[in-house]
This record gives C-alpha cells, sequence and structure tokens, in this order.
C-alpha cells in the first residue's frame, strides 16, 4: 500500500463505516515516535482510557474530523487521553506542521510513518479509532469519521471507559 499515490489509496484506504466492535485490545507493542521524534509505545498511556486516532493529511475524512477530536481531547480531558498518530510517510515533517497549521494542539501526538503500529492493530483503512480501556485489556474500534465532540459521543466514549 506504501507505493499508491494518494488519490488511489485514500480511494481505496479512506473509509466511512459506522462499525463500532468492543473486543481484547490488539497487540500494540510496535514503537512510534512523539512529537520530538523520541520513540515510545502506546503503554505508556496505561492507568488512563486513550482514544487512539490513526489519520492522514491526504485524507479528507481524516482531516475533516481533526478539529473535533481536538475540541474532544479538551472535553474529555482528565478522563480519557485523545492520542493522534499520523500514517504519512512524510512523518513529523508532513504531520506536525499540518496540525499546527490548523491550530490542532490539545490531543496528543504521535508518528507511525512506516505503517508498523497501523499494520500491527489492525487498521484497514482510514481514519480507524481505537479507545482502549485504562488497563488497555479491552478496547473499542470506530472505523470511520466521528463526530467527536457531539454530546453524544462524548457520553458513550465515558460510558465506555467507566464500566
Amino acid at each position: 500500500m506504501v507505493g499508491l499515490s494518494a488519490t488511489a489509496f485514500c480511494s481505496n484506504f479512506c473509509i466511512a463505516a459506522d462499525l463500532q466492535t468492543h473486543q481484547s485490545a490488539p497487540s500494540m507493542s510496535s514503537v512510534i515516535l512523539d512529537r520530538d521524534s523520541r520513540p515510545f509505545h502506546i503503554k505508556s498511556f496505561q492507568g488512563k482510557p486513550v482514544l487512539i486516532n490513526f489519520w492522514a493529511t491526504w485524507c479528507p475524512p481524516c482531516v475533516a474530523e481533526l478539529p473535533a477530536l481536538d475540541r474532544a481531547a479538551e472535553m474529555l480531558a482528565g478522563k480519557i487521553s485523545v492520542l493522534l498518530i499520523s500514517v504519512d510517510r512524510g512523518g513529523i515533517k508532513k504531520a506536525l506542521p499540518f496540525l499546527l497549521d490548523r491550530g490542532i494542539s490539545r490531543p496528543h501526538y504521535a508518528f507511525d510513518p512506516k505503517g508498523t503500529l497501523s499494520r500491527e492493530m489492525g487498521v484497514k483503512g482510514l481514519p480507524t479509532s481505537f479507545l482502549l480501556s485504562a488497563d488497555q485489556s479491552h478496547s473499542w474500534t470506530y472505523i470511520g469519521p466521528r463526530e467527536w465532540d457531539h454530546f453524544e459521543m462524548i457520553s458513550e466514549l465515558r460510558h465506555k471507559t467507566e464500566s
């Protein structure tokens, strides 16, 4: 998939399904990079629920939901962390300026330019999000874009991570 053009890739990879499933958390051992190019693991978020969103600059549904994810990060602060993971091949140099230019500042940033973690977690389309329980043993998968900052969505996220 990496060798495809953005247009061809997006038409096959950017999806807008309305699926959410509850299951055991997927494997998440791959190393990704933070905004300072330091390696880290998803396990560093253990102890607090985390909403992980896989996205790319060339994916229109991903870009469209970024402002809602930014607002959701503010609304969920202290309860659920929000982590945006870019799968752009250009990594930090491509995705970080893109986020900053659009004022997306509240979520945590991560970069997976080789797609290692996204493959490990079974991401088959963008955007794909995972809501992880605080102990990271359970997850809910959201395939396609969401209105993350709507009251109903915020309530759903809080409810799922409280049980």
